[in-house]
């Protein structure tokens, strides 16, 4: 009788370990994918982004159902989806599309005192399968670029994961980042003083001494000081808490999809990708990657210029030797300008 148990207790779990028909084996292995790309960012770019304490769920949208991994009790709760693949890492459900929107790729979390919402203060990563983003966005042309969004995403989920940031955003940023956008395009001198900004971290990125550095990092804090006092004067708002919120969410979850560029290169192909992905083709639009050819990860006008200055100031943070991944998230409001701005303090003695 406990052999027939165990064999049955083995065929049960043997039953999870692959999906039932090639479609289902095809996007389980794209989601188990993007999750293993966390130890890889983990390793190489932000050290803590695979601990489980910031794991979130991620919805994967076809054109007629949706799949799910690691979703909350309130989820399997609110739409009962069915499990079709379970392993150490991973339980991945199947339901009926969850809404009606035709493109996903963001992370969605409600806000409020109560809701009955599934994703309320609980950030879900949401994106459209490959084959839908390619129809959108015509140039992400591989399952490898498709995931570099996703993972852009996720970073913000991890983000939020943080308590501090989370309390924080919710009670100080009430503003869209659509209102940066619309300022940028609608005041000429706020994108000629942006761009001028954005140019000055760069050359400070590309400085050959400190002392030249310095220079650079003092003339950005100048600009952008006169920029934000103009803001305000003319346009009555006080631009630097929304700035520096989503200057750093954005400028992090850029480096991160970043840093799978330039690892990419030198990755070994997926096998299970192989086989089942005709999407997937190893990596060979990253071979021999050079940043030059992508200059919208780091031109402000080019972009949503929030993204190129946050992008450019993890970087200069980075050359200047700046412990700051431990601190950001953790501490509130902390942001990319304010850690610069400290440690220029402390040079200067101001």
């Amino acid at each position: 009788m406990q052999r027939v148990l165990l064999l049955f207790w083995i065929m049960t779990l043997l039953s999870f370990q692959k999906p039932p028909n090639n479609r289902d084996n095809l996007i389980v292995n794209r989601i188990e994918y993007i999750y293993n790309l966390k130890s890889l960012i983990d390793k190489n770019a932000w050290k803590g982004f695979e601990d489980k304490n910031f794991d979130l769920p991620l919805v994967y949208y076809t054109d007629s159902v949706c799949y799910v991994a690691n979703p909350t009790q309130k989820f399997i709760t609110y739409f009962k989806p069915n499990l079709i693949f379970e392993n150490k890492e991973l339980k991945i459900y199947k339901t009926n599309l969850i809404d009606s929107t035709p493109f996903h790729m963001e992370t969605s979390m409600t806000f409020g005192e109560t809701s009955s919402a599934y994703n309320h203060r609980s950030p879900f990563m949401n994106c459209s399968s490959f084959e839908i983003t390619h129809k959108t966005v015509t140039d992400v042309n591989t399952t490898e670029q498709w995931a570099t969004m996703v993972i852009h995403e996720y970073f913000h989920g991890f983000q939020f994961k943080h308590t501090a940031h989370l309390a924080y955003f919710e009670k100080n940023i009430a503003v869209s980042s659509d209102t940066l956008k619309k300022i940028y395009k609608a005041h000429q001198w706020f994108k000629e003083s942006v761009d001028t900004e954005n140019k000055v971290l760069l050359s400070a990125l590309n400085a050959s001494n400190s002392k030249q550095t310095n220079i650079l990092i003092d003339s950005f804090f100048v600009l952008r000081d006169q920029r934000r006092l103009q803001t305000s004067q003319q346009l009555n708002f006080d631009i630097a808490p929304i700035e520096q919120s989503y200057e750093t969410m954005e400028g992090t979850a850029r480096y991160v999809e970043y840093s799978l560029y330039s690892n990419f290169a030198g990755k070994k192909p997926n096998n299970n990708l192989l086989k089942t992905d005709s999407s997937y083709h190893s990596y060979q639009y990253f071979r021999n990657y050079n940043i030059e050819k992508d200059q919208w990860l780091y031109l402000s006008d080019q972009t949503n210029y929030f993204y190129a200055t946050g992008f450019n100031l993890v970087r200069l943070l980075d050359k200047l030797k700046i412990k700051y991944k431990t601190r950001l998230f953790n501490e509130g409001g902390l942001s990319l300008e304010q850690i610069l701005k400290q440690m220029q303090a402390k040079k200067t003695g101001r």
